[in-house]
This record gives C-alpha cells, structure tokens and sequence, in this order.
C-alpha cells in the first residue's frame, strides 16, 4: 500500500510543476463538471408540490377582494369594477413563549392550558402582495390615481404593487 502512496504523491508532484499546471486545471475542470452533470441526473428529492390555498385564506381573499370591488365602484368614474389580490404568505399563527434564562443557556417551551390549548396567541393575517383593479373607467389618468391612492391607504400597499386598467368594452 506503501508504494502505491509514493507512486501517487511522485505523480501530483509532477502535475504541479510549472509546465504541468494547465493539464491539471484541464483535469480538475473536467472532474467539476462531471460532478455537476451527475448531480443534474440524480437530484436530491422531488420538487414541491404547489401550495394549496386554505380555506380560511380564500375566505379572506375573496371577502376583502368583494369588500374592494364594492367601495371602488362608488369612487366617481370608476364603474364596474372586478379586483383581484395576490397574497404573498400565509396566515401564520405565533405562540406565546415561557422563557427560562440561565447563566449557559436559554430554554424556551410553549405555553399550554390544562386542555392542551395556547394560553396565548397571535394570527397574523396573510401579507398582500399585489392588487389589480380592472374598472370601466381605468382609463382616465384621474380615476386611476384615486383608485391607486384608496387601495395604498387601505391595504398598505405602495402603489408600484396597484395595477388600475380599463375595462374592455363588448361590441
């Protein structure tokens, strides 16, 4: 085994002489992108499925999506108005904590009642991502202001996320 490490060592020694070291960035090239193309072919686990929305979240999707559809319509000029609302994350729930400190370390466990129920907890509504408005009269600059305006001072939205259009009239 002996003679098969010096045999090894004599050969990388002759690699990384000056005149050796383009064959061996050649080689070690090469080696990468086998490794690369191997991994493409084998890959580590399947993708994700998409996520399903619950229901709770398309409840509350669909009810602001009606309540926005219904106060855009009374803004003067706007008239039928379809709104649509892309959610970025969930809704999330957060527990409380119980928070023992020591000189080492820190534990945190949840905080439970007797009937296996939080003592306390937060629910954070899912975050709004973008908003579309397709309205009759979207395509007057005014209109489309004052929608872009109402929907950012509602939903906390800043306006590059608000997309006001005109609504396609049927011959």
């Amino acid at each position: 085994m002996k003679p098969e490490l010096s045999e090894l060592r004599k050969r990388l020694q002759t690699l990384l002489k000056k005149q050796n070291r383009a064959r061996l960035a050649l080689v070690l090239g090469c080696i990468a992108m086998a490794l690369i193309l191997l991994s493409e072919l084998f890959p580590a686990k399947a993708p994700a499925a998409p996520q399903a929305v619950s229901p709770e979240e398309g409840t509350y999707k669909t009810q602001l999506e009606q309540q926005l559809t219904e106060l855009i319509e009374q803004v003067q000029g706007a008239g039928k108005t379809t709104v649509m609302l892309t959610l970025e994350s969930g809704e999330e729930t957060v527990y409380a904590l119980d928070t023992l400190s020591g000189q080492t370390q820190t534990q945190q466990t949840h905080v439970l009642l007797d009937d296996g129920t939080a003592l306390e907890q937060t629910v954070y509504l899912p975050t709004i991502c973008g908003v579309a408005v397709v309205c009759e009269g979207g395509g007057d600059v005014r209109v489309a202001s004052r929608i872009t305006e109402l929907v950012g001072a509602l939903l906390d939205v800043p306006s590059n996320r608000v997309c006001v259009e005109q609504r396609r009239t049927r011959n």
